[in-house]
């Protein structure tokens, strides 16, 4: 189970998943998933080598993480700006640090805790005083 979590953590977390699932969406441009699936099949053939067979189950939650994404923003394009995007790709980058620290040096960052802060960060860009 812990397999599992940390690497579905691990590809669903991050500035690729959902940006490139929100270029998708809103542009009809792939690519970014498209390279993103060559990076997360390394990444999981790696960590089942060490972890175990329950990375391989990571595929389910990343495909229907990125599909609810891909059709959300579709009907978010009105409100999603350049700086709203950008604050998106850099939590997402903080959050795939923390996985890494965890993956290194054996600690216990709660990364799940903080899923919430990417609807923070893209609601950041529509507060007045930093309009």
């Amino acid at each position: 189970m812990d397999a599992f979590a940390t690497s579905s953590l691990t590809v669903c977390i991050g500035a690729m998943a959902v940006v490139g699932a929100v270029q998708d969406g809103i542009y009809g441009n792939y690519s970014i998933l498209a390279a993103k699936a060559v990076l997360d099949l390394i990444i999981i053939l790696v960590m089942t080598a060490s972890m175990g067979k329950g990375c391989i189950f990571s595929a389910i939650p990343v495909g229907v993480f990125q599909g609810l994404v891909t059709l959300l923003a579709v009907f978010v394009e009105p409100f999603l700006t350049e700086p709203a995007l950008a604050n998106l790709s850099l939590t997402g980058s903080i959050m795939i640090f923390c996985i890494g620290v965890n993956l290194i040096w054996n600690m216990k960052i709660r990364v799940a805790n903080m899923l919430p802060t990417l609807l923070f960060a893209v609601l950041w860009d529509f507060l007045p005083w930093f309009t």
